[in-house]
């Protein structure tokens, strides 16, 4: 399922954008606040997937099943109350207070206020960026196939080397491209500007 992540804005906004977004600039601070939390940022790209507005019913099955990582109809009793009552008691509750959202509590509705499109610049959909395979790994790979392969053949030269330089190049070629691999994922998850402020994103405690 795809997972949302922080990413500054290209450029600053212009004070028209201000304008067409809300008739006040969020604080920094806000953002910061709302932003660092997230079920925060999966309710807010739950609301702009659906139109702006959401029960908190489905909006609390669709973050439950995100955070297991199972189907909403597979859902136990207890996984759809944890996520309702944390949404209900914390995270609505504060998105309403920053105006962010307005939160019917008896009524159980969430809405997008439009203030909230200024927000929309800090996030994007994460869909590939952790599984991307680094072109260096591509050609390691390659490289030490056609050399192994080569060997096995009695190539000349290549047949001509023991089994165990072998051995070492294939396990030498395999940590790198494992140690390559992890690095990639760590430097898609950290390329945002916001990460040395939010490096403890997710720290703030849920209600359960």
């Amino acid at each position: 399922m795809s997972q949302t992540r922080l990413q500054t804005p290209d450029e600053p906004s212009s004070p028209t954008d201000s304008a067409d977004a809300g008739s006040e600039k969020l604080p920094l601070d806000t953002v910061f606040e709302i932003l660092k939390n997230r079920r925060r940022r999966d309710i807010l790209q739950y609301l702009w997937e659906h139109d702006g507005s959401a029960n908190i019913g489905e909006l609390a099955e669709h973050i439950a099943a995100m955070e297991n990582g199972i189907e909403v109809n597979a859902l136990s009793s207890a996984q759809r109350k944890r996520v309702y009552i944390g949404l209900y008691q914390c995270h609505l509750p504060k998105m309403d207070d920053a105006g962010i959202v307005d939160f019917d509590k008896h009524r159980g509705t969430i809405e997008l206020r439009e203030v909230a499109e200024q927000l929309t610049p800090y996030l994007t959909v994460q869909t590939d960026t952790t599984d991307r395979v680094p072109r260096s790994n591509l050609y390691v790979g390659l490289a030490v196939g056609v050399l192994v392969s080569g060997g096995a053949l009695g190539a000349p030269v290549l047949g001509g080397i023991e089994p165990l330089v072998w051995t070492f190049l294939s396990t030498a070629a395999l940590l790198f491209v494992t140690a390559n691999q992890f690095r990639a994922k760590a430097d898609g998850e950290e390329d945002s500007p916001l990460a040395p402020v939010l490096e403890h994103l997710d720290a703030e405690p849920s209600v359960s």
